[in-house]
């Protein structure tokens, strides 16, 4: 059985989501629902909820880790095929 209800919600991230709701066919009813039932299946927040604010240094530290991590990678990936 459904039920009514009404809830209030930011209108920017309204309009940002019902674009991604409409590209993978869903409609703003239908996202609800399926957050509820994960809700009701995990017992909890479907996703991790931190207090800790990431910012630019944060996000420039990671990217950079990234792409030592990449290149090491990449460079390790030539060697192997060079051996072959």
């Amino acid at each position: 059985m459904k039920i009514q209800t009404s809830i209030r919600v930011e209108d920017e991230f309204y309009q940002e989501a019902k674009i991604v709701f409409k590209k993978v066919g869903l409609t703003f009813g239908d996202a609800v629902n399926l957050f509820l039932s994960k809700v009701a299946m995990e017992k909890g927040i479907p996703f991790s909820i931190t207090t800790i604010q990431k910012n630019k240094e944060d996000d420039d530290l990671m990217k950079a880790q990234e792409l030592s991590m990449s290149k090491t990678w990449d460079n390790d990936e030539d060697k192997a095929w060079d051996e072959l």
